[in-house]
Formats: C-alpha cells, structure tokens, sequence
C-alpha cells in the first residue's frame, strides 16, 4: 500500500482545525476558570466536549441551528460566564484548601531549574507519542480521504454530515439519524466533527481522520500523563515513560480504528484518564500542585456531561476506575479524627452512587451479539500479558505488569489504587471474554455490550498506571546501577541516563507485538484488503448523485450495501441513513417496493410524497456479515432499466462498473 503523504500535507489545515476545535473552546473555558500549565491542557478537550454536546441540545431547544457561529457564542457565553463566577468568588478560603490533602510534596515545591526540565519533558513526551501513534495510524490509513470500511461508519459519515447539513446535533433526538427514529444517542463526537467541518473542512472522511487522529495521539497520552503525575509526581521519568506506555497498547486506540469502528468509545477512553485524575484529586491522593476541592469538585461537574454525552459507558468506567481511591480514603480517614465524618460520608456516597450507576444504567443488548471469545486459561493470559485480542503478546508491557506488580507489593499504601484499577478492568475483560454464564457476563460486562473489543480497551486503559509504576521501577533501579559507574558527574545524572535507557528499550520493543499487528489490522480495516464499505466505483457514482438529484431530492439505497452514505458523500438526504432505526408506514413500503414504480399502484404517490424519485443499486453483498435484504425494493431496478423502452418504469442515469442509480421514471408526472 502507498501511504500519500503530499495528501496528508494537503490534510494539514484539516489537522489543524480539529486540534483548533478539540482544544481551544474548553482552553478558554478552562483558563477563564484559572487553569494553567498542564491542568489548563488536559481539561481543554473535555470541556470542548461537553460546550459542544450541550450546546447542541440547548439550540436546539431554542430553534436556532448548530453552527460554528451557534457554537462560537455558546463557547464566548460560557467564557463570560465563568469570568464572572470567578471573580463573584475570588478571595472565599475554601476555593484555595483541600480538608482531605494529605499534605505530600508536589512540584509546586520544586526548584525553578527542575520545573523547567518538568516543562522541556512534556513537550518532548507527547511529541514523541503524538509520532509514534499518529505515523502508525497514518501509515495504516494511507490517505486522509480513506474511510474504515466497517459496519459501524455508515452511521459516523451520515451522523457528521446531517449535523452540520441539518444543524440539528441534538443528542436527545439524533438517534438512528430520522425522524422516526428520534431519541438519545450520545452525539458529542459527531457535534465536535461538525463544527470542523464548519471551519471549512467540507470533506467529512478527511474531517473524522484528523479528528480520531488528534485523539489518538496527542489527547489520549496528554489525558494519561495528566493522570500518572497526580499518582506518582511531575516529574521527568514519569512523564516520559506514561508517553512511551500511552503509544505501546494495541488494544487502544489502536483497535478503536479496526473494529467497529469505534469513534465515540475511542473519544470517550482518551477523556477517561482525566476523569479519573481528578477523582484521585478528589480524595486527596495526588501529588501534583493541589487544587482546592471546590476546583476540582466544579471541574468534574463540567467535564463529565461531555464525557457522558460522547459515550455514557466511559463515565461508569471512570467512576469504577475511581472507586480503589474511594476505598483507600475511607480506610484512611476511620485513622484519622479530623474531618472523619465528611471523609466517611463522602467516601460512601461516592462507591454507592457508583455502584447504583453500574447496576442500573445498562444499554439493551438486543443488537450486542458478541460472545465469548477466550477459555478461562487464554483470557487470563491475555490480562497477564496485557495483550487482549491479539495475536501476539506484549513482552515488554507484561514485564512492566509484573514489575508494577512487585513495586506494588514493596510500597503497598502508595500504589494499591493502581493495582485496583487493574483488577478492575481485568474482571471486565475476564468476563466480556471467558465468562459463558449469561447472566454473570451480562452483570460483569454489559455495560460495554458484553463486546471483547471494548473490555480490551478498558483493561489496557486500566493497567497504564501499573505499567508506568513498573517502567519507574525499572528507572530506579538502572538508576541505582548507574550512579555506581566511577565516572566523574554520573551521580547526578543517573536519573536522567535510566530513564533514557528504558525509554529506548520500549522504544524498541515497540517495533515488535502486537502494534505492527494493530497497524495492520488498521490498513484492513481502511479497505486495503479489498474489503469495501463502499467500492471505488461506488464512491465514484456518488459524485453523479450530487449532480443528478436535486438538492431536496431523496435517494433510496440499502445501508448495508453502502448505498445510504448520500449524505455523506452527495449532501443528499437519504431515506435510509442507517442500518437500524424505526421507518414510517410510507417509508417501510417504499423500501421494500421501489422498484414496482409504474406496477404498484401505491409506489408512485409514496415517492411524490418522499420525494424519493432516485435509488442506488450497490449489489447484494452487505458489509455487516454479507447481510442485505433491508431494501428489496431495488432487487429488480438494474432489469427493468435494462428494457430501457420508451414507457420504461425505471431508467438507469448514471452507471460506474457495478454501482448504479436509477430513477422512477413512471412517477415524474406525479
């Protein structure tokens, strides 16, 4: 495959734009409420998140469209807004102390030379991350232009493309993309991709590139790094390995971009770090700067409705993910009179309100097929390994595990959270993926559609503070080795030489694995196996589409087939956006009895009414499974057209190789 690298410098402002729209909306927010530094950047993309989710739902309470104007006011409003709580409040003593703090030393009490090289190292680590994971995806993708050919994109194309046809990216009606089908579907994503396009990027397969892209490498290693140095420090080690750990997984992101695909959960999971982060602020674990607890409690408030509003299962994880601190606290604070009684209550409000939230908000999981897909002695070898749903095992990840293990058993108070998260995620895998009692796998992993993908992506998400308590200890140890070599001044530099040296260690061993497997998982899931959501030919005719339908016409075609993606590739409204959803009466009988157009006598009025005059013939072979069959009504379109006569009820108007359009030429007179 020839990666087109001239395309993907082509693709820049497109990247820049989705970094622009990703960080800048929740940066101002967040620097309003007075974040700075790293803070500042690791809320930005959450709080992008959540203006754009709800800001969608309130235009459209309101009447107004969803436009980048519309989103550009609600971002300027919620600035203001903000500006002006900070100042009605600047001077109030509890916005400056945190009761539960354990009073640990932070960077903040570094000196000035060391908090530069804090600085230097970030900049360094989510570069060398941002690479590592952007060229592995877009070596794998080829071209900015390329769509995963999977299932699951039929509706992401069209989501994108009506909401910002449309404005209407309400998450509380988009649903399965008509009217008929209105109703919650988590849409926060979609409205971000949106407002990109609204910058100017009209293509919407380059916009979902550069966006997932961003989020892969740059949000997500941002998101874990913000999370290791609350639990082991800002420092230079801990900075630069949670990098390296960020861009060595395969089962994310990577396998978000092969299987699905899976754009709101990868969203979701590079947000969930921060999350979580701020959950350990919270309970007074954290050992960077500290933040008053009204902070950080006003930050979780405004974040989570953005997190929940790209894909609700990620906030139940990032609230389990947060419950080992919960836990700690609550044993901590039964030690200890001073403010025992709020530290108790709190600490049991938390683990009950999570433990209501996991048992009660459950997707049904009537279109969730998935099945076990390990025994009892593979599943748990891919949780040692820290290698779900490959082929090939992570040597240096799972030497990681186990010495995160070890340091865990040598300093127990201090990283038992961590190994808690573990555990955590591991029993979702365990069950999503080995577990065959229905209603025990349900109760484990149902949140997440009982789906061996998602449960990876999770353990893996899970096991990143492990794996980074390993690489430290590995770095003290070659540390402790180092300063004894009899050369002048390595003493003092033993800690940076270690940390270089196992940095390049994982550097290499992440040339080997299961991430060259993961890339080529990608490439063939972009369609360089020949697999084809849409065919070349296909995509070609749909050009013909936007020249040959009016601008209010309805073009009838098979979602399965790819036959649907009008609005995405021909900003036409198709009747059948999306594989799933409820259908009208009219709708219904259309889809199955088009092509009786001239025959039937109740096809013509349906079509003046749905203005449905046009249809898409893409063959009988179906993306999801080879399924077809939701739109017999164009079974018989190519034959009659083939007559081609002169009372001809269907005429063929465009044709490339196989993919064909039609038009009902019976009913024009209607």
């Amino acid at each position: 495959m020839q990666v087109e690298m001239s395309s993907w410098l082509e693709a820049l402002p497109v990247m820049m734009a989705a970094a622009v729209v990703l960080f800048v909306p929740g940066g101002l927010v967040a620097a309003a409420a007075g974040a700075r530094g790293y803070r500042l950047w690791a809320l930005a993309t959450p709080l992008s998140f959540t203006l754009a989710g709800v800001s969608a739902i309130a235009v459209a309470v309101i009447g107004v469209p969803f436009s980048i104007t519309a989103f550009a006011i609600a971002v300027g409003i919620s600035v203001a807004i903000t500006l002006a709580v900070r100042v009605a409040l600047r001077g109030r003593s509890w916005l400056s102390t945190h009761p539960f703090d354990e009073g640990r030393e932070t960077s903040a009490d570094l000196p000035a030379p060391a908090r530069w090289s804090v600085r230097v190292a970030v900049a360094v680590a989510i570069a060398l991350s941002a690479t590592m994971i952007g060229y592995r995806i877009i070596t794998a993708v080829g071209a900015p232009s390329e769509i995963a050919q999977l299932f699951d994109n039929i509706f992401h194309l069209n989501a994108t493309a009506i909401i910002h046809q449309t404005g209407n990216g309400s998450s509380l009606t988009l649903g399965n993309l008509t009217e008929a089908s209105a109703g919650f579907y988590p849409a926060a994503f979609h409205d971000l991709a949106a407002m990109v396009m609204g910058l100017g990027a009209g293509d919407v397969t380059v916009v979902l590139n550069a966006v997932s892209i961003i989020l892969a490498s740059v949000v997500w290693p941002l998101s874990m790094t913000f999370l290791a140095t609350r639990l082991f420090g800002v420092r230079v080690d801990v900075i630069v390995l949670t990098a390296i750990v960020s861009a060595s997984l395969a089962a994310f992101p990577y396998r978000m971009l092969s299987f699905g695909v899976l754009y709101p959960f990868l969203a979701g999971l590079a947000l969930l770090p921060v999350v979580v982060a701020l959950i350990v602020e919270f309970f007074g674990r954290s050992r960077a700067p500290r933040a008053s607890l009204a902070g950080i409690v006003a930050a979780l408030a405004v974040i989570a409705p953005g997190v929940a509003l790209t894909h609700p299962s990620v906030l139940i994880a990032a609230a389990l993910f947060g419950s080992p601190f919960a836990v700690y606290f609550l044993f901590r604070s039964g030690r200890s009179s001073r403010t025992r009684r709020w530290a108790v209550t709190l600490g049991a409000a938390y683990l009950g309100a999570t433990a209501a939230v996991f048992l009660l908000i459950r997707p049904t999981l009537d279109t969730a097929p998935w099945q076990p897909s390990q025994d009892y002695r593979q599943a748990i070898g891919s949780i040692v390994t820290v290698s779900p749903g490959t082929g090939a095992i992570a040597w240096a990840m799972a030497a990681l595990l186990a010495l995160g293990l070890a340091a865990t058993a040598r300093r127990t108070r201090e990283l038992w959270p961590a190994l808690g998260m573990f555990a955590i995620g591991a029993v979702i895998y365990f069950g999503a993926a080995a577990v065959t009692h229905a209603g025990l796998r349900d109760l484990v992993s149902g949140v997440w559609y009982r789906d061996t993908e998602r449960a990876g992506a999770l353990l893996v998400v899970g096991a990143a503070p492990l794996l980074v308590a390993g690489g430290l200890a590995l770095t003290r140890f070659c540390a402790r080795e180092v300063s004894r070599v009899p050369a002048i001044g390595w003493g003092r530099l033993a800690g940076s030489i270690s940390t270089v040296l196992v940095a390049g260690v994982l550097l290499v061993a992440s040339a080997f694995g299961p991430l060259p497997q993961a890339q080529e998982w990608i490439r063939q899931s972009f369609g360089h196996d020949g697999q084809a959501l849409l065919t070349d030919d296909e995509r070609a005719l749909m050009t013909s589409v936007h020249e040959l339908v009016p601008t209010d016409g309805v073009v009838v075609g098979d979602p399965f087939t790819g036959a649907s993606l009008t609005p995405a590739f021909a900003q036409r409204t198709a009747l059948a956006p999306h594989a799933f959803g409820q259908r009208t009466a009219d709708e219904a009988y259309l889809l199955a009895h088009w092509d009786e157009a001239g025959t039937d006598p109740k096809v013509c009025p349906l079509i003046a009414k749905l203005n449905a005059y046009w249809a898409l013939d893409f063959g009988t072979y179906g993306v999801y499974r080879g399924q077809t069959s939701i739109l017999p009504g164009t079974d018989d379109a190519a034959e009659i057209a083939r007559e081609q006569s002169a009372d001809s009820t269907v005429t063929e108007i465009a044709r490339r190789g196989d993919a064909a359009l039609f038009e009902a030429t019976a009913c024009l007179g209607e």
